[in-house]
């Protein structure tokens, strides 16, 4: 008997042990990098810049500030997403960019299953919960992609 309690210990602070590792990965510097515009034709990002952004990831909440200094045509509005591009190709939408900037807190259970960052180009009070084509956009860093 008391070898069991022995054993069922070891299992649960091994467990306890591996969900804080787990923890700490969810924990990363902040990512501060361009949004270039797409390339024409794609898939990919030049080197033309058009904004900036910045993600901070702290215990499965992202923290992202993005500011353009690019502009929509008239009728348009930009809206950020974040796309499994190398997974499902999912893309969430993070909103509307209004004033050239977007700053947006996002819990989400696995944030590292996204490689890019994108901005299209949207009609203003557009119905269609689906992106446009991409105007432009970042590569995310690691640990992002994992």
């Amino acid at each position: 008997m008391k070898r069991v309690k022995v054993s069922l210990t070891l299992i649960a602070l091994a467990a306890i042990f591996s969900m804080t590792l787990h923890l700490e990965q969810l924990n990363a510097e902040p990512i501060t990098m361009d949004i270039n515009k797409a390339l024409d034709p794609g898939p990919g990002f030049g080197t033309e810049k058009i904004g900036s952004l910045t993600i901070d990831t702290q215990n499965k909440t992202l923290d992202i500030s993005a500011n353009m200094t690019a502009i929509p045509k008239q009728d348009k509005v930009f809206e950020a997403w974040l796309v499994d591009a190398d997974g499902s190709n999912y893309k969430l939408s993070l909103g509307a960019i209004e004033g050239g900037s977007l700053k947006t807190s996002e819990h989400m259970v696995n944030p590292y299953t996204y490689t890019q960052f994108i901005i299209t180009e949207e009609p203003l009070d557009d119905a269609d919960p689906n992106a446009a084509g991409t105007y432009g956009g970042a590569e995310l860093q690691s640990p992002f992609g994992q």
